[in-house]
């Protein structure tokens, strides 16, 4: 009997990002790693992303330790369901690893950025 993984993410949600990706106009080139991996190539000099995907409703801190950037080399993690979230707590512990923790709308905009202003990107709240 397989098991199911606490990161598995269903192919609805992982072809809506797949998509999403393929139509911004920061990148150039995805290629899936694997399950919850991804290489994007971005454009204008922008560096490579290393990307895990997962489908938490509301990522904790356990959750960040638990998917261990460390052990993925990633440069972020990206939550793709459209309801998902994060605690604060949770946003601070991957960034203490350097590691950008953002909901699917944010990593739109973060895309966007290289460095510090990728891994401190905030979505602009509408007035």
């Amino acid at each position: 009997m397989k098991t199911k993984s606490n990161f598995e993410v269903d192919n609805k949600s992982r072809s809506i990002f797949e998509n999403a990706m393929n139509g911004h106009n920061a990148v150039d080139n995805i290629s899936k790693i694997n399950d919850n991996s991804y290489l994007i190539q971005r454009t204008e000099s922008r560096s490579d992303l290393k990307i895990f995907v997962a489908d938490i409703y509301i990522a904790g801190e356990a959750d960040i330790y638990e998917i261990n950037p460390n052990l993925f080399s990633c440069d972020c993690i990206v939550l793709i369901g459209f309801f998902n979230s994060y605690s604060n707590e949770a946003k601070e512990v991957a960034k203490d690893v350097s590691v950008g923790l953002f909901d699917l709308r944010e990593f739109f905009g973060a895309v966007n950025c290289n460095g510090r202003a990728f891994l401190n990107y905030e979505r602009k709240e509408k007035d």
